[in-house]
């Protein structure tokens, strides 16, 4: 084992020295029928503590955000209203006022109490991640070796076993590793540096991670209240009794919104998947549809009679099918179009990048027919509404959470501007009040000596408020996360049998045969990079895929800042 074990790190090194390889595997090298562990790359991430010391954000009657303002929220003449040197007061976890140029300060507030913090940027509502599998998201993209037609297809593939699969069992299952709350932490992260707030796809059983960082829509309270429901497997097997609950709730109100995986694909299998919701009276408001890939002008137009939402998700649907959503014949019939990631193996890393993609395939393949605009609302305001949160979050209002991004303003049009952000214009990130992500010269000011500097390759900094007293694992760093993260997938067989407690190991001679016969072609994986601009690998797999065959280069057009050395790795 031992020679094994060096010959492999040797190996490792070299494969380093001249890149990533496909599926980011680190390396590979047969012996005796077997893929051999490779010594994975350190993150290239420099993460160290804040040591500063000053009053804290929750020691200030309020803060006071100034900067342009893009409400989200429209006005009678359905025009969204944008603010031009306005301020966003918070007090506590909501939103308390909304001030146009010039307006004073609301006399039952202490201003001289407050912190002003003048942003020079634009201040949007957190977005809404509307679907992801989240607990997959510390792997990267696949690499699809044919176009499939639904999604029953390629989980039977065995290189998506080997590649996605048994990184997500080894890191989280109780059996190996057990660290489900440290990859789900992680993925977290990548949500939050993209100015999400919320995401849907969350494991259950979540309290190791849930009120930590972003929020868990579907599997822990918020605002009080849990309303929503997801489904992850084949609909039409449900049995009746089931599908009566759910009817029995949303006609209690107990139930906002119902996540099915419906159409993923292109084929009868797939399509026929939205008429048994509707034979069995699940074409309500209630139900949200994932994908909707294979849904034909008929099945929409029900969809927009009975106020039905779609979560569309370009890059996932493009990489594993070739194909996605009928956009215009949804946005034509009025249909809400939300967006989401759906997983990092096949999905964009995080809402900005999805965004990016869905508006140049909108462009070069739909005509244009979604505007900034639309592509802003897809992220705030239209999945709100659709899982019942308007009265929450998604919009800048008074009254309402402050789940808050703010961004870098270029100057032009604020939806453009959402649009064309990278990780590097991501200023602050408020949720429930509580700024948990940005700039230094913010955190700096909101929480000195509680939070960690993340110094990326790409030439920025950035800081993170990973840690939270009174919950479970809270103590955390996300320095120690990444670490332990990076070792569990680097599948090395020493630390597996020091770690693992699966009581079948004894069942075998030696871990070596108990790890061929459960995880045969086993190999390690890179953890994926938080950020989009460390990521080669991504950009290359949306340039090369055959499934997807892109007609734009999304980081010519939106990364072209990013240093040579770390792109052309």
């Amino acid at each position: 084992m031992k020679l094994r074990k060096h010959l492999a790190i040797l190996i490792g090194i070299l494969i380093f020295s001249l890149g990533c390889a496909p599926t980011q595997k680190i390396a590979q090298k047969k012996s005796t029928g077997k893929i051999i562990a490779q010594k994975v790359v350190p993150s290239q991430l420099k993460i160290y503590p804040d040591k500063s010391t000053g009053k804290r954000y929750d020691q200030y009657s309020a803060i006071v955000l100034i900067g342009k303002i893009a409400t989200m929220d429209e006005d009678e003449n359905r025009e969204i209203q944008v603010i031009d040197n306005g301020k966003v007061i918070i007090v506590g976890e909501k939103i308390d006022t909304i001030l146009l140029d010039g307006q004073k300060f609301p006399p039952d507030l202490d201003s001289t109490g407050a912190i002003f913090l003048n942003t020079h940027g634009i201040i949007f509502p957190g977005l809404v991640n509307a679907h992801d599998h989240v607990h997959y998201n510390l792997i990267g993209i696949w690499d699809a070796p044919k176009k499939y037609t639904n999604r029953y297809q390629w989980p039977q593939n065995k290189g998506m076993r080997v590649d996605v699969k048994y990184a997500k069992y080894v890191a989280q299952d109780k059996k190996y590793f057990g660290i489900q709350a440290e990859a789900m932490k992680y993925a977290e992260v990548k949500q939050l540096i993209s100015g999400t707030t919320a995401v849907q796809g969350a494991p259950n059983g979540a309290k190791k991670f849930c009120n930590i960082l972003v929020r868990n829509m579907d599997v822990s309270p918020n605002f009080g209240f849990k309303r929503m429901s997801p489904y992850v497997r084949d609909v039409t097997k449900v049995k009746d009794d089931k599908i009566q609950r759910w009817l029995d709730k949303m006609n209690e109100g107990k139930l906002d919104a119902l996540f099915f995986h419906i159409a993923e694909g292109t084929d009868d299998v797939a399509r026929n998947e939205f008429d048994f919701l509707v034979e069995h009276g699940l074409g309500r408001k209630e139900t949200i549809i994932i994908h909707g890939t294979a849904l034909d002008e008929e099945q929409i137009r029900y969809m927009s009679d009975h106020d039905m939402s779609v979560i569309w998700s370009p890059v996932s649907n493009l990489l594993l099918y070739g194909a996605t959503a009928d956009i215009p014949t949804y946005y034509e019939d009025g249909v809400n179009i939300c967006l989401g990631t759906d997983w990092s193996p096949s999905g964009g890393k995080n809402l900005l990048d999805e965004l990016k993609i869905a508006y140049e395939y909108n462009k070069a393949n739909f005509g244009g027919i979604l505007s900034y605009e639309d592509m802003a609302k897809s992220v705030t305001c239209n999945p709100a509404d659709a899982i019942g949160w308007k009265d929450y979050c998604g919009r800048i209002k008074s009254g309402l959470y402050a789940d808050i991004m703010v961004i870098s303003d270029n100057k032009t049009n604020p939806f453009e501007a959402l649009v064309d952000a990278t990780e590097r214009d991501v200023e602050l990130v408020f949720i429930g009040g509580d700024p948990l992500y940005g700039d230094s010269i913010f955190m700096a000011k909101l929480k000195p000596g509680d939070f960690e500097y993340i110094k990326t390759p790409c030439g920025f900094t950035k800081c993170l408020d990973f840690t939270k007293d009174d919950v479970q694992l809270g103590n955390q760093t996300f320095e120690y996360v990444v670490s332990i993260l990076q070792k569990a997938l680097s599948f090395d067989p020493d630390y597996m049998e020091q770690k693992f407690h699966d009581k079948r190991i004894q069942n075998y001679d030696s871990f070596d045969d108990y790890l061929d016969a459960k995880f045969s072609g086993y190999h390690p994986v890179q953890l994926d990079p938080i950020y989009a601009c460390m990521d080669t690998y991504f950009f290359d797999a949306l340039r090369n895929s055959k499934n997807a065959n892109l007609s734009f280069d999304i980081q010519k057009i939106y990364y072209s800042w990013v240093p040579d050395s770390v792109l052309k790795k």
